[in-house]
């Protein structure tokens, strides 16, 4: 009984992994196109989000509003 636990264990932190790592594309492919559409310098940062070079400073994809 402990080994196939082990195995369950396993493979739910690899399909939790699988899934941020899935994750994490799509959210780049998303920044990415959104870069392309409003032809301004853009870049995926981990844990933070989507980044919007304005006037020289990275901003927040969501916070744009406010800098601008």
């Amino acid at each position: 009984m402990r080994q196939r636990s082990r195995q369950a264990l396993i493979i739910s932190v690899a399909v939790i992994a699988l899934a941020f790592i899935v994750s994490s594309l799509i959210n780049r492919g998303i920044c990415s196109y959104y870069g392309y559409q409003t032809d301004r310098e853009t870049k995926y940062a981990a844990f933070v989000g989507c980044m919007v070079k304005v006037s020289g400073n990275w901003v927040l994809r969501s916070e744009l509003r406010a800098v601008q």
